[in-house]
């Protein structure tokens, strides 16, 4: 019988059906032990344009903007003090850069705002780049802006790099396939759970992130998923081919990935307006009402970005070894 059974995913393999598992090994882990010794404050002008001050680690610390809470890091904004200069924020990148792997983020909260505006302002995004942008490479994990209600998933590198979508889930839209610069090629998908305020709502979850040399795949499981658990579990190395379909799925339609994508670091911040959530600003009728400008709703109301941070438990990093 385990000679049939060999026999048949032998055969089953040739035929493209089975995928074959990944050995990963973990390598690297952030969580409430290391986190702030991994990482480093960006503090310089923001490279979208957004009306946000990011915040060295002294003043984040001293503010209250990073520390820890309800036994994970939290990464916040200041939610009290109007400003003319652009609202007070934290990015973090991680020490270590990245080639390919397997990414699990167990993430308790994201940023989100509150009131009658929602989410008005707001451009949160978990990220991984490379040097050089866009030659090495860009993966946005998790991204969104305003009132967006489910995650988009982002690729964007240099010229000559178009992708599908084959082997997400039906309900995932590929919004554009050419991967080239600003636009890059980005997959909305639509569960109400797996971004912003829905997200919260339901405690939060685990992204997980594969990166190989011929496909990038994300998924989501809530709080609620089983999986959730497994992921957490001491000891127990994921395996990707148990996850089911994935939210978003990149395959290389005219892409080398390993020409494309490489030395990435990890990146968490929360930006408001610039060039993405303030040039959409006229478009969203809940926010475009609000104020005239979305630099304006931000810096007069501070009160709205009460639950605008990040609360990360955990992040675990794996690469396939040989």
């Amino acid at each position: 019988m385990v000679q049939i059974q060999r026999a048949l995913k032998a055969t089953l393999l040739s035929a493209g059906i089975v995928a074959q598992a990944a050995q990963y090994t973990q390598i690297d882990q952030y969580d409430d032990s290391n986190f702030f010794n991994k990482v480093d404050f960006f503090s310089g002008p923001d490279p979208t344009n957004g009306f946000v001050k990011y915040v060295d680690a002294a003043t984040a610390d001293s503010g209250g903007l990073a520390g820890f809470t309800q036994g994970g890091v939290y990464l916040g904004v200041d939610n009290k003090n109007p400003t003319t200069a652009g609202r007070a924020s934290t990015r973090v990148t991680t020490k270590t850069a990245y080639t390919k792997g397997l990414f699990i983020a167990d993430i308790a909260h994201m940023p989100a705002g509150t009131g009658e505006g929602g989410s008005c302002g707001l451009w949160p995004a978990f990220w991984m780049f490379g040097p050089n942008w866009p030659a090495s490479g860009e993966i946005d994990i998790i991204e969104g802006v305003n009132n967006q209600s489910s995650n988009a998933v982002t690729l964007h590198t240099s010229p000559g790099c178009t992708m599908t979508n084959t082997g997400a889930v039906a309900s995932t839209k590929l919004v554009h396939d050419d991967c080239q610069g600003n636009q890059g090629c980005g997959q909305q998908t639509s569960a109400s759970n797996n971004y912003g305020s829905g997200f919260n709502a339901a405690g939060g979850g685990v992204y997980a992130l594969e990166w190989t040399s011929d496909h990038i795949s994300v998924w989501f499981f809530a709080r609620s998923d089983p999986m959730v658990a497994r992921l957490n579990a001491t000891g127990v190395v994921p395996d990707p081919t148990t996850f089911g379909q994935p939210i978003a799925r990149f395959v290389g339609n005219s892409c080398n990935f390993d020409d494309h994508f490489m030395n990435n670091n990890l990146v968490f911040n929360i930006d408001y307006c610039g060039d993405w959530a303030g040039q959409v600003w006229s478009q969203d009728p809940t926010c475009s009402q609000l104020a005239p400008t979305c630099s304006q709703y931000v810096a007069e109301h501070p009160e709205a970005f009460i639950e605008a941070y990040w609360l990360i438990n955990s992040i675990k990093v794996y690469q396939q070894q040989g």
